[in-house]
């Protein structure tokens, strides 16, 4: 019977034009992402050194496609599927003619599951079967490796098949146990919250391990697993079924059998058993009615009071809408859906974390922004789920032709609907914000502000009427409850996925758009982007309301079921009114959207990638030959700014003075100059005060070329004077102008002029490049070319300058730039500062202006100032505490710190950076002064602390030594900084509380080189790589530190920075740093530092065996450790190479307050001259641990069995050998004894 029940239900299921549908869908999917990924698409290019057909990069698109969103929409697809295989023969009242066949219950129940589970594989399978067909585009390009079937196969066994089994096994329990997909659609909603809630948990490295098996599609277990693959291992490597993937899939794998399990079991073929149900609904007792005339006469009850007044018609129409909500808000749906999305909110609030695991204070805005992003899941769900529901409602229950017939008006049932909605919306939103006020509260923080939760709500709110108008409408006009499902979500999900391949980006057509965005600051609140946001939001509530008015032609009333017969009985229904209505909604549609048009195509320019990337080959070939001109240099630099906060514009009057500081004559003058594109500069002066023939200005691209009357001599000058205005017109497309707004304006000198051609505008990319015919560019010039070292990483205009400049804001704000206070004064509603530097500076200074709060504080003759958002004070004292302290320790440690004052200035959280600038530092409002510290936690990294001292580092390490733009100049100014504000911290910490900071900064490392697109490079030649010199940087100081001393390291710095500061050109380099160190480190260390900065060595050290007995008072320990080295080339590719190093080995006790790590009972470096070596000590406590490298200061891919308790044998590690995954990939296997 099963063989026939099974074939019968396959045949059935591929009939269906649904099943046909959704594997077209997903094959369509696939074909374009393999396109694009391809480059078959007229879109930007980026490099890439990953192929697009590797095991790894499918298992990627699979589990991409079963993410985020994706996860209703697949889930839908699945619920129609395989969810109603058995329900719905309860659906069409079938089941009691079924279950009187001589059919067992084994092929019934089995025959269903497996044809529907085949058909939902066979509709999944269509992304991986286009995606094959769209990647062919590829053929005989670097982007495509051999087609091998085994890279296919595997990732589509353990994601798509396994995952359809998971997750339709459930659906099709649910479904058939309740007897109602409903119970489907909740757990769809709990796995969007499992994969939300994932994310989150991965955010923090020690949590790895339950948000890999939490999340049932087994992405994030994926991700776990592979997160350091080289692109080399990337390329070459199968995905691995093995480790915490694997243990995820027999998860999941696990309570799926038990869901179909349990549900066999409960299955009968009685019909007249009762679905199970949370929910059950009490039996009304109809002998309780009591009617009743309170006495009054039959004519008096017959008496009605007709009114059709608007009046009358307004309270029915909010009667109504009541009605609808209440019809909602008592659903168990919306319970279970609130509840959840309450949970979710709880969770996520723990995990608003920043960078090295930082908690934020839960200030308001912080929680409404991110409860409205939840809340934007939730309500999607709720306005597609209910507008259905809602409109199906009274066909469903078979009472539309009762109210069919009622006096109510189509405007009046379609609008209660709509406003039904809408107060379900803001029920919603009040819920959400006592959430956010009772975490507040639980929290410890009580400065709430129920008016930001009402700016968020009520800034909100539009995009939900939107979404709820257009849901009705196609729910109206679509004679199918769950196609209009699709259809209402389509727009949603697959318009931007479709838009973001085509690289689409427009107000006018995408969906629902909000225009032009700004992150909400405390300092600047929404922003300037208010005035679009409402007429871009109006334009769409126009649009919408024009639609819902189209379908009050089409509402379904009666029995008529086609658009054309609804269409001629809504001309008795749809009156005049309502067509001048529908009139002017159109027309004020159409005239908003050339408004729109007119802001985003006529004053302000819209490029495409594409567009920008042939702008750059133009400008490269066009201006290339103008490289070779040599240039003067800009000495002096002396400004006139305003700052008009209001409008966003700001203007300059300036003067540079130029010199010749080459050994022949200057005959012409390169002037570079904010380009032109948008229209918004308007320039009023560009002239040298040399006469000269202008032989091109090109304001598109901001490029002048002078020809002087007479050339500038060796040594003499010339003063180039500039005066332009920056005013932006109307309204972008997508982006908006940050650098000056309402209070928080930050920009800096890269806005202003320069000199010579400019080789940052060049295309990068050199896939790109290739595709213009253009040769390969180099990320940076090689670390020894004395060419490029005649200019520092700032500046490629100028050396050291004299700086000066006027600066003018709004009258409640102060402005700052760098340098002394010179002069204030306020006159004609503006306020004016001066300032000026006593010391020459690098070309690089901001200009700053807000409505400040300033905190002074000094160390030793010093001045500090802190300059921050009032009700920002949070860790305004943490940050002058490590000014104090970074002064103090680099003063003593590397020398004489060059100004007299220190200030941090406060900016919005439109970047997340701070920035050093001459003793002056603008810092991002989300990295420092909205972090929660606990100083009398070690174990928590206090950001504030170390951001400032990282900042405060670059006074010596870049502003005193400046390397030449070349390899490795990020070395010495990030990684050097990097150690210093290390150091610091270890001060103020302790040597143990470094160990996480360390762990973030190697797991940044590490997956830093995964993602690498062009070669990694060993860290003294680094190519502005971020995790190589920031991330790499600290992990190699600290071991430096380590191996040579404290005092010794700092005195190397020291003598350094004394041979190469406010030097002059040609400027130092990584290796007259190497060669240093070379000579100041002991023979025996020597190999330091080539593995540390001129190779790419990696670590697999371990625990082999490890055990201790108490002999006497002591205990003696045995402990066999291991250390495997690999070097690694700039692709990943590694070669095992002898080890021969020191290597910290440890016995811990008992971790405690004051030893986080543990107690150190032994801790020395020991000689690992062969690959495995064991050792013998005796000690007085009893330990609890030991290992190799326990700090993890080696780079090692896999620090987990680095240490390893006396309970239990370490695992089996076999390391691989050449060429392999080097550490990576290492195949653990569990230690039998034997």
């Amino acid at each position: 019977m099963f063989k026939e029940l099974f074939s019968f239900e396959l045949r059935n299921g591929f009939k269906k034009w649904s099943t046909q549908i959704y594997f077209l869908v997903f094959l369509t999917l696939g074909v374009l992402v393999g396109l694009g990924t391809t480059g078959a698409f007229d879109t930007s290019t980026s490099d890439s050194i990953l192929i697009k057909n590797s095991s790894l990069a499918i298992a990627k698109l699979i589990v991409g496609m079963s993410g985020n969103i994706m996860v209703l929409i697949n889930g839908v697809m699945m619920i129609s599927i395989m969810a109603t295989a058995i329900q719905k023969d309860y659906a069409y009242n079938f089941h009691g003619l079924l279950y009187t066949t001589p059919i067992t219950k084994s092929g019934y129940f089995f025959g269903r599951f497996l044809a529907n589970f085949l058909i939902s594989v066979y509709v999944f399978s269509g992304t991986l079967i286009g995606y094959f067909f769209g990647t062919l585009y590829g053929l005989g390009t670097p982007q495509l490796g051999p087609i091998d079937v085994f890279n296919y196969l595997l990732p589509f066994l353990i994601f798509t098949v396994v995952n359809t089994l998971i997750i339709g096994s459930i659906f099709f329990a649910l479904t058939t146990l309740t007897r109602s997909t409903l119970s489907s659609y909740l757990f769809c909603i709990i796995l969007l919250l499992l994969s939300i809630l994932s994310d989150s948990i991965l955010s923090d490295i020690q949590n790895k391990n339950l948000a890999s098996l939490i999340d049932p599609f087994g992405s994030f277990a994926l991700r776990q697993t592979t997160e350091y693959w080289t692109p080399f291992e990337q390329n070459e490597n199968a995905v691995p079924f093995s480790g915490i993937l694997l243990w995820n899939r027999l998860f999941w794998l696990g309570i799926a059998c038990l869901c179909v399990g349990f549900t066999y079991f409960k299955f009968d073929f009685n019909q007249f058993l009762q679905p199970f149900s949370l929910f059950k609904k009490k039996k009304s007792n109809a002998e309780e009615v009591v009617y009743s005339n309170s006495g009054k006469s039959l004519q008096e009850i017959l008496t009605v009071q007709k009114d059709f007044g608007w009046i009358a018609k307004l309270k029915e129409l909010f009667y109504l809408s009541f009605f609808e909500v209440k019809r909602i808000v008592y659903t168990p749906f919306f319970g279970i859906i609130s509840f959840i999305f309450g949970v979710m909110l709880i969770v996520i609030s723990n995990f608003m974390k920043s960078m090295y695991d930082a908690e934020a204070i839960p200030v308001t805005f912080l929680l409404a922004e991110l409860a409205e992003e939840g809340l934007s899941f939730f309500l999607l769900l709720l306005i597609v789920f209910f507008s259905g529901n809602i409109v199906w409602r009274e066909r469903e229950n078979k009472i539309d032709e009762l109210i069919g017939v009622s006096t109510v008006s189509n405007f009046n049932l379609m609008f209660s609907k709509f406003l039904g909605m809408v107060w379900m919306v803001i029920i919603m939103q009040i819920f959400s914000n006592l959430i956010c006020i009772g975490i507040q509260f639980y929290k410890g923080f009580y400065d709430v502000e129920p008016l930001t939760y009402l700016k968020f709500n009520l800034y909100n709110l539009p995009y939900y009427l939107v979404l709820i108008g257009f849901s009705l409408f196609v729910q109206f006009i679509v004679n199918n409850k769950y196609f209009g499902f699709f259809l209402a979500i389509f727009p949603v999900v697959f318009l931007p996925i479709l838009y973001n391949y085509l690289e689409i980006d427009g107000i006018l057509y995408s969906f629902n758009s909000n225009g032009p965005q700004l992150p909400y600051s405390a300092l600047n609140g929404f922003g300037q982007v208010l005035y679009s946001y409402f007429i871009v939001k109006s334009y769409w509530i126009l649009m919408m309301l024009f639609l819902l008015f189209i379908a009050l032609i089409a509402f379904p009333r009666g029995k008529e079921k086609g658009l054309s017969k609804k269409y001629l009985l809504s001309k008795t229904s749809f009156k005049l009114k309502h067509k001048a209505l529908l009139f002017i909604f159109l027309l004020s549609t159409v005239g908003l959207g050339g408004y729109i048009y007119y802001n985003t195509h006529i004053l302000n320019k819209t490029y495409t990638e594409v567009e920008i990337e042939k702008m750059r080959v133009d400008y490269e070939k066009k201006y290339k030959y103008l490289e070779k001109i040599s240039q003067p240099r800009i000495v002096s630099s002396d400004l006139k700014i305003d700052i008009y906060p209001k409008t966003s514009g700001w203007s300059v009057d300036g003067i540079y003075y130029l010199k010749n500081k080459q050994q022949k004559p200057i005959d012409s003058i390169i002037i570079k100059y904010p380009n032109n594109l948008d229209g918004h500069y308007s320039y009023q002066k560009i002239q040298l005060s040399a006469s000269g023939k202008e032989i091109f200005n090109d304001e598109k691209v901001g490029l002048k070329l002078v020809k002087l009357n007479k050339p500038l001599q060796p040594g003499d000058s010339v003063a180039f004077n500039f005066q332009y205005k920056f005013q932006p017109k109307g309204f972008a497309n997508s982006e908006t102008e940050t650098d000056v707004v309402g209070n928080g304006s930050f920009f800096n000198s890269h806005n202003l002029p320069g000199l010579g051609y400019d080789s940052d505008t060049e295309l990068s990319e050199n896939d790109a490049r290739k595709k213009y015919g253009l040769k390969p560019k180099p990320r940076l010039a090689k670390v020894n070319d004395q060419k490029a070292r005649m200019n520092n990483f700032i500046s490629n205009d100028a050396d050291w300058i004299r700086f000066k400049t006027q600066i003018s804001t709004d009258e409640n704000q102060i402005a700052i730039a760098p340098g002394y206070l010179q002069k204030e004064w306020k006159a004609n509603g503006r306020r004016y500062f001066t300032y000026k530097m006593d010391s020459p500076i690098l070309n690089f200074y901001a200009f700053l202006s807000a409505d400040y709060q300033v905190k002074k504080s000094k160390w030793n003759n010093v001045n500090i100032e802190i300059y921050y958002q009032k009700g920002h004070e949070y860790n305004v004292g943490r940050m002058i505490s490590s000014i104090q302290n970074s002064l103090s320790y680099y003063t003593k440690n590397f020398g004489p710190y060059q100004h007299k004052q220190v200030r941090i200035i406060e900016f919005p959280r439109y970047a997340s950076f701070a920035q050093s600038f001459p003793n002056t530092i603008p810092y991002s409002e989300e990295i420092g002064f909205l972090t929660k510290v606990e100083p009398n936690k070690p174990e928590k990294i206090d950001l504030p602390f170390y951001v400032t001292a990282h900042e405060v580092a670059h006074q010596w390490w870049g502003h005193q030594v400046a390397g030449g733009n070349v390899q490795g100049s990020a070395m010495m100014s990030e990684t050097f900084s990097q150690y210093s504000a290390l150091m610091v911290m270890e001060h103020e910490y302790g040597a143990q509380a470094m160990k996480k900071f360390l762990s973030y900064e190697l797991d940044k490392y590490l997956k830093g080189r995964s993602q690498e697109s062009k070669s990694e490079m060993p860290l003294m030649l680094v190519e502005n790589q971020n995790y190589i010199h920031y991330n790499k940087g600290s992990v190699v100081m600290y071991a430096l530190k380590d191996y040579l001393g404290e005092a010794k390291l700092n005195s190397i710095l020291k003598k350094y920075l004394n041979q190469t500061k406010f030097q002059e050109p040609p400027y130092t380099n990584s290796v007259e740093f190497v060669n240093l160190l070379k000579k100041e480190t002991p023979d025996s260390l020597q190999y330091l530092v080539k593995d540390m900065f001129e190779n790419i060595i990696l670590y697999e050290n371990y625990v082999k065996n490890l055990s201790y007995k108490k002999i006497g008072a002591k205990y003696q320990v045995k402990l066999t450790v291991g250390s495997a080295k690999y070097r690694v080339d700039g692709k990943g590719k590694s070669k095992k190479i002898p080890v021969a190093d020191y290597i910290d080995i440890a016995v811990l006790a008992a971790k405690s307050k004051q030893f986080p790590e543990g107690k150190e009972l032994i801790f020395k470096k020991v000689k690992m001259d062969k690959p495995e070596k064991t050792f013998t000590f005796f000690i007085n406590e009893e330990p609890l641990e030991a290992g190799i490298d326990p700090y993890a200061k080696l780079i090692d891919r896999n620090t987990k069995n680095n240490v390893h308790d006396f309970k239990s044998q370490p695992a089996k590690v076999n390391l691989d050998e050449d060429d392999k995954s080097g550490g990576a990939g290492m195949k653990v296997t569990v230690n039998t004894g034997d």
